[in-house]
């Protein structure tokens, strides 16, 4: 991994010159500008942002929070203030930046301005941002053709694109305490056939739990620092933090800042996302080894049984399966939304921001963008209910479809005559092939 130094020890002469910077863009004002006046107002929103930059910039992120915020109370519309906290925050959950920028980076094209950005990364994400800002600025306005167009390799699957990028985020014993709880299986059969790939069940989102979690804290509260100043697009319907009833648009929103907004919205979407799904793909002993979920052992271990002791044996097995893709992957929630929900609405407005930036957002969002699309086409051939409701649906069968398809094969290889296989069987695939558009049953169910 890349390794980045903070360069927050300037000499005397260095910080004049970044505070006279900062005061400049904080003001936005020309060369007559009375600085002495902004460091003698104290109380000023002008002053508190420049105080707030110069301690975030020698890595004081509560002072400069602290001070930020101040500014804000003062002036809740200042679009500069809700910048730098969004700054700020992302800083305190401790995002491993600069890697999602250069995993960004990988999953998109080649030869774009934006090639060149892993090479000027400065480790000070005001900067880093900014230049992102920069190259995909140039990318919109240069001619199409003029883009290499030779993709690298980029899988459709959400959880595909996911899974290459959820190292980014690390949880703690505390966290997925907080995040889930145990899981038991349903039958005796069930405990000792899959007692090497234990599992944790997910609990249900909602302000509290966000709470419990310092990473989810600080990502929780970038919604409504830039929630009035990210395009209305980005805005994602069941996501209650980020509807204009709860946070209308700003009237004072304006587009000079619009890349490091929309990044700065992405990535604390993206970074809670990868909280939530380090919980949904858990991984621990033999699985962690093989760096695969204990869900995926599960379904691999079940497929590798050739057959069973008997047919009760084999229900039971089924029905843990079964039953503990459907704790993990819930198609409801009462009264608060479940991870697996919680998840897609986050990388959903995550790729809307990434698209808001400009037309050739895709070359850096290219793995999210193109899966996100894949599980919308797969929703819309799922019937019935709400388009959330399919996407989830969709979502689940990108986790379950391995299982679906282990399962089929042993109700085969079990029951090799048509019709053979006993209902109670069939029932059970039925309901795990219910959120799998395009599988069949086996011709052994009737």
């Amino acid at each position: 991994m890349r390794t980045f130094t903070k360069f927050y020890a300037l000499g005397a002469a260095k910080c004049l010159v970044v505070v006279c910077a900062a005061a400049m863009a904080v003001t936005s004002c020309g060369s007559g500008t009375n600085l002495m006046q902004i460091w003698a107002d104290d109380d000023g929103v002008d002053s508190l942002l420049v105080r707030a930059r110069a301690a975030y910039d020698r890595g004081s992120f509560t002072e400069a929070a602290t001070l930020a915020e101040g500014a804000l109370r003062q002036d809740s519309q200042n679009e500069s203030g809700a910048i730098i906290l969004g700054y700020i925050s992302l800083a305190q959950g401790g995002m491993d930046s600069f890697s999602l920028l250069e995993k960004l980076i990988s999953l998109g094209k080649s030869g774009t301005n934006l090639a060149a950005v892993p090479e000027k990364l400065t480790g000070h994400w005001e900067v880093d941002l900014d230049l992102m800002s920069d190259a995909i600025a140039k990318d919109a306005a240069m001619p199409q053709e003029e883009i290499a167009t030779e993709p690298k390799a980029a899988t459709s699957s959400l959880t595909g694109t996911m899974d290459k990028m959820k190292s980014l985020v690390s949880l703690t014993d505390a966290d997925r305490a907080n995040l889930s709880s145990a899981y038991t299986d349903g039958t005796t059969y069930g405990k000792a056939f899959y007692a090497d790939y234990p599992l944790v069940n997910p609990q249900p989102v909602n302000a509290a739990l966000r709470g419990s979690v310092p990473l989810l804290t600080y990502m929780n509260r970038i919604p409504s620092y830039l929630c009035g100043f990210v395009e209305d697009s980005v805005r994602d319907v069941d996501d209650p933090r980020d509807s204009a009833t709860t946070c209308p648009t700003s009237d004072r929103r304006t587009s000079k800042r619009k890349g490091s907004i929309h990044l700065i919205w992405a990535f604390s979407h993206i970074g809670e996302a990868l909280a939530f799904y380090n919980i949904l793909n858990y991984s621990s002993g033999i699985s962690a080894t093989a760096k695969t979920s204990n869900l995926e052992g599960r379904v691999a271990l079940y497929k590798s049984k050739s057959s069973f002791p008997n047919l009760g044996n084999m229900v039971d097995a089924s029905t843990d399966l079964i039953g503990s893709i459907d704790t993990i992957f819930p198609s409801a929630v009462s009264g608060s939304i479940s991870q697996l929900s919680a998840t897609l609405s986050a990388m959903n407005s995550a790729s809307q921001a990434f698209a808001a930036m400009s037309s050739s957002t895709s070359s850096i969002s290219k793995g999210i963008s193109t899966s996100m699309t894949a599980l919308k086409t797969t929703a819309g051939s799922i019937s019935g209910v709400s388009d959330s409701a399919k996407q989830q649906g969709a979502l689940k069968g990108q986790f379950t479809s391995s299982a679906v398809t282990a399962l089929s094969a042993q109700i085969l290889a079990q029951y090799p005559g048509a019709g053979s296989a006993p209902a109670d069987l069939c029932s059970k695939f039925t309901v795990l092939a219910g959120n799998t558009p395009g599988v069949t049953k086996p011709t052994s169910c009737p």
